[in-house]
This record gives C-alpha cells, sequence and structure tokens, in this order.
C-alpha cells in the first residue's frame, strides 16, 4: 500500500486578486513563499521516497523547500499542469461573472463537458493527470510514500477518481493554497483501489 501526498500550490499575487490562473506561469508572492516553508512542518517525519511536480513556477517554488528538507530532486511532470484556462486566464473572477455568467455558470456545473473558449474541459485535463498519476504509483509500489505538487484543478480531479465522484461534483471539494490531501493506492493505483485519507489539511498553516 502506497501514500500519494496531493499539495496544492501556494499564493501568487493572482490567487491574491481573485483571478483565474491557469497556465500563465506566476511565481508565489510573499505570503506563498511563506506558505511553502510551513509545508516543511507537515512532512516532518514522513519518509517521502519522490517528489513529483507541475513545471510552473509557483509549484515548483512551494515544492523546493519540502525537497531540501528531504534531501530529494523535484521531478517535473507536465501531465500534472493546470488545466488550461484558455481565454479566461488571468480574468478576475468578478469581471468573468459579470461579463460571462451563463458560460461560466455552465462551466462550474458541467466542468466534464463543457470546455473554457481557446482552453480545455476538465474531463480532458482529468485524462491528463490520471495518466501522470497512473505513472508515479507504477513507479511506486508497495508502501512509499511520495508526494505530488500541483494545482487545484488536477487535485480535485484525483480525488474524484479516488472516491469514484463525477466530475460535475469537483467544486463540491474545497481545495484550498497550499492545503494538502493524501490517497493510499494499492495494487492496480488509484483507479482500481485507493482510500482517501486526507482532504484540505491547512493545519500546518496556523
Amino acid at each position: 500500500m502506497g501514500t500519494i501526498y496531493l499539495l496544492r500550490h501556494g499564493e501568487t499575487e493572482y490567487n491574491a486578486q481573485q483571478r483565474l490562473l491557469g497556465r500563465l506561469d506566476l511565481s508565489l508572492n510573499e505570503k506563498g513563499r511563506g506558505q511553502a516553508r510551513r509545508v516543511v512542518d507537515f512532512f516532518r517525519g514522513v519518509d517521502l521516497k519522490a517528489i513529483y511536480c507541475s513545471p510552473l513556477k509557483r509549484c515548483l517554488e512551494t515544492a523546493a523547500p519540502v525537497a531540501e528538507a528531504q534531501s530529494l530532486e523535484v521531478e517535473i511532470m507536465e501531465g500534472l499542469m493546470e488545466v488550461d484556462m484558455g481565454e479566461w486566464d488571468g480574468r478576475s473572477i468578478k469581471e468573468l461573472f459579470e461579463r460571462e455568467g451563463e458560460a461560466v455558470g455552465n462551466w462550474m456545473r458541467n466542468p466534464s463537458s463543457v470546455a473554457i473558449p481557446g482552453g480545455e474541459s476538465f474531463d480532458a485535463a482529468r485524462e491528463r493527470v490520471m495518466a501522470a498519476i497512473g505513472e508515479i504509483t507504477s513507479r511506486n509500489p508497495g508502501g512509499e510514500q511520495v508526494l505530488v505538487v500541483s494545482h487545484g484543478g488536477p487535485i480535485r480531479g484525483v480525488l474524484c477518481e479516488a472516491l469514484r465522484m463525477d466530475l460535475d461534483s469537483m467544486f463540491r471539494l474545497q481545495i484550498d493554497l497550499a492545503s494538502v490531501s493524501a490517497v493510499k493506492y494499492y495494487e492496480g493505483g488509484i483507479q482500481e483501489s485507493a482510500t482517501v485519507t486526507l482532504v484540505n489539511e491547512t493545519y500546518h498553516l496556523r
């Protein structure tokens, strides 16, 4: 039985400004860097075998303190990248609802089938993310513990898969910045058998 810890990146200025953030490659702000340092406390006493990370800077900067503390290299996996937000990337949530409320509402109700203009659907994103997770679990069988540093969309997708939830219910899962979730997996990986043991833990940030 292995364990995947799912860590969402820390805060960026766009998160602070309540803007949608997809593939735009922003660094952590001061608060986010502090969150990344505090994540180290969560993993004290946890013997991580490997750290896998989205290629975007906000994830790499969140992973770095844990990697240093555990003397591990961070392995970049393109499949862990955030959902492509297309024409909505970087726009404020308030402005999107004011100008494109119907489209945003449809997307939030049916993320598995509604593609963002110029972007991708959550269904397509989940296939990409789960392919990466499948590779991770195959590399780390048995009782190994690994860390995956990614984004809100991919983490929700993994948890939906583990819980066998309809992807259209994904926004019922709260995944805060710098939060930790965890899934135990058995032979066959998360798609075959999984137990969710932690969702949206933020105690280390207090």
